[in-house]
């Protein structure tokens, strides 16, 4: 899905040469972090889950641009390399925060969640780091930028939805969460043997 986006965003990259992709790396920390603060305000009305869809839109569009800008006129560097990696790390953690004190959320739920989505995204890094070459391996953040998006605007136009298993009843954001938690898991485990497999690799030769 990443390359997805890079298709879709470079048409746009190519009449903005003259934009320090910094810019677009701010624009994406802002935009996440009110998307953050419209899931708490889900308490008031459904619509800020909408509102907070919109933000992440923003957000998730400045954080491919930035990139895309950055490597197309050359304009890479170690700082704001740094840059993006720190901003999408607090980007994560007002989404996932703010979701978990948004309307009906499972708070234990939501800080695992929280937990598990930076240590996936911690290990992406670990492996540039250790190897040279970062992993894209299982669920990256376009996949959960996309997800995010999609749950806001049914949350948001279906308020209340819900589904009853054996007698209990689990609301839409339990639910949500309870699949990001899951895939997250399941990409973390993933990266995780990647990195060894590879490290193994690495020594072996050195």
């Amino acid at each position: 899905m990443r390359n997805f986006f890079i298709t879709i965003f470079t048409p746009a990259a190519r009449h903005m040469e003259r934009v320090n992709p910094t810019v677009f790396t701010m624009i994406s920390l802002g935009a996440g972090i009110l998307a953050g603060f419209s899931y708490v305000g889900s308490h008031i009305s459904p619509w800020f889950y909408i509102l907070g869809g919109v933000f992440l839109m923003v957000s998730g569009t400045a954080d491919s641009l930035d990139g895309i800008v950055a490597r197309m006129y050359g304009k890479t560097s170690k700082t704001g390399d740094f840059l993006d990696h720190f901003c999408d790390r607090l980007v994560d953690i007002a989404i996932l925060v703010g979701l978990t004190f948004s309307s009906g959320a499972n708070m234990v739920l939501g800080f695992s969640l929280a937990i598990l989505v930076l240590l996936n995204s911690y290990l992406g890094t670990q492996i540039e780091a250790t190897l040279g070459k970062r992993s894209y391996e299982g669920t990256g953040k376009a996949e959960f930028f996309v997800g995010f998006i999609l749950f806001s605007l049914l949350a948001g136009i279906f308020p209340g939805l819900s589904l009853e298993i054996a007698g209990l009843k689990i609301n839409f954001t339990d639910i949500f969460m309870g699949a990001v938690l899951t895939v997250t898991l399941f990409s973390l485990g993933k990266r995780f043997f990647l990195g060894i497999k590879a490290s193994i690799d690495r020594d072996e030769i050195e």
